[in-house]
């Protein structure tokens, strides 16, 4: 897996160049979700512990290399685009809640979002597996379609309306 152990199975869409911002959230790592910064923003960013969110963030895809940004330089970043058909890997955050089958089972098409151990690129990004409230389900941007038990993998596919910030 990646360095920061996100990665795409199944994705036609290609890899696309971003900008990052000096300063912010250096060492961002191949293999990591990408967004965008925030609103009124042209750069890439980390996707960060419970996002991104539906109908506010902008999910971008996965980081292919390392971003060049520095502490006082912009610098850029290849990723590789998710959409509609894209299936994405990665490690439950407990991977002993989907060791089991009936337990994989039990979260089939929940939707979730990503964990991140801390809130900056040094942090473990993984799938938040316990986090497929109902009353979340607007707001959550990843479904779950599948897993492996053996590894502690979750297959997840990217909700529609993330992929355009907008909750339609």
């Amino acid at each position: 897996m990646a360095a920061n152990n996100v990665r795409i199975k199944k994705n036609p869409y290609g890899v696309m160049r971003f900008r990052t911002e000096a300063n912010i959230k250096l060492g961002i790592a191949a293999g990591d979700a990408m967004m965008v910064a925030g609103t009124g923003t042209n750069y890439a960013d980390i996707v960060t512990n419970g996002a991104p969110t539906r109908g506010t963030d902008t999910f971008i895809g996965v980081s292919h290399n390392a971003a060049t940004n520095t502490a006082s330089a912009d610098g850029v970043i290849d990723i590789e685009l998710v959409g509609p058909g894209t299936i994405l890997e990665a490690k439950a955050t407990t991977v002993t809640n989907i060791n089991t089958d009936a337990k994989l089972l039990a979260m089939l098409n929940d939707v979730t979002n990503f964990d991140r151990s801390a809130a900056t690129a040094a942090g473990t990004l993984t799938i938040d597996e316990t986090n497929t409230t109902a009353a979340k389900s607007s707001t959550l941007s990843l479904v779950i379609i599948d897993g492996d038990i053996i590894k502690g993998l979750l297959f997840v596919a990217p909700c529609a309306s993330i992929l355009t910030g907008s909750n339609i």
